[in-house]
């Protein structure tokens, strides 16, 4: 029995008007440019019951597995080349990308959560009247950054495979428009700058929980020694967002930390390229 489904919902086109107004004493002209976005929103999912000698859960409930994938696929963005992000994206998916997005898709979607422990047999549905063990892994990519200059992918990926709780991790796809490229950290940051960056993102933490001094974030739940430059990152604004897993730099607990520093407080350690991203006035 198969369960496989793609839906394809193509969104009305978003126009992005960005403003710019001209002064006079008899009248107020306004300019008006648009940015045409069309993306397609793609779904997957497909479900496992899990078999064998150990496939059940405080020896009686059953365990299922289930594997789900929600892109949004940009199809045009303001007429640029966006064959790279397209590229980036599928890759993000899986790592050994196919030809199309659909083919990446399904091919994603395998193998599910507790295939190195159970035997896998697909199913059309798992069962909602019964209690059961639901193995799991979710992956999301969807824009949460955007300007006429560049856009901002997201790919979160929420697992559970057993034990005592599933886990989130997010990476981020920082593309440039008009150089038609993936903004890496190494074409972010100049090389020779991780004390400064670091020092950045430890003031920064500093001020989000209210202290003084480096020791005093440990109280806040952050391992204060074990802060780094963390190399998922994203523009927004004027800002670059540092991001940090669960487990990086605090306890689970604590969840996902983002760290917003301004671009300002360490202008001598980036690129050209990111400093013209983020002080661009078409915004």
């Amino acid at each position: 029995m198969k369960a496989l489904y793609i839906s394809s919902a193509i969104l009305l086109s978003i126009i992005a008007v960005a403003c710019s107004h001209k002064s006079s004493d008899t009248s107020n002209e306004s300019t008006i440019s648009n940015f045409r976005i069309v993306q397609t929103v793609k779904s997957a999912t497909r479900n496992y019951i899990c078999k064998g000698a150990n496939a059940v859960f405080a020896d009686s409930l059953p365990i299922y597995s289930k594997v789900h994938l929600t892109i949004q696929w940009p199809e045009e963005l303001g007429g640029f080349n966006i064959q790279p992000l397209q590229d980036s994206i599928m890759t993000a998916i899986y790592e050994t990308p196919k030809t199309s997005i659909d083919e990446t898709i399904l091919a994603a979607l395998d193998p599910p959560e507790g295939s190195d422990t159970y035997i896998m047999e697909e199913i059309d549905s798992i069962p909602s009247e019964e209690q059961t063990m639901t193995l799991y892994r979710d992956k999301i990519a969807s824009a949460i950054t955007f300007s006429p200059s560049y856009i901002v992918y997201q790919i979160m990926t929420a697992s559970y495979g057993g034990g005592a709780h599933g886990m989130t991790v997010s990476r981020f796809i920082n593309y440039d428009f008009d150089s038609t490229r993936v903004i890496t950290p190494q074409l972010a940051f100049k090389a020779g700058c991780d004390e400064t960056l670091l020092k950045a993102i430890q003031e920064q933490l500093m001020a989000m929980c209210q202290v003084r001094s480096l020791n005093e974030l440990d109280n806040y739940g952050i391992f204060s020694n074990q802060i780094f430059v963390s190399p998922e990152f994203y523009l927004q604004g004027y800002n670059i967002v540092f991001h940090y897993n669960p487990y990086d730099i605090a306890p689970y607990s604590t969840g996902s930390i983002n760290v917003p520093v301004p671009y300002y407080s360490i202008r001598e350690c980036l690129s050209p390229e990111v400093l013209r991203l983020l002080t661009s006035t078409e915004i």
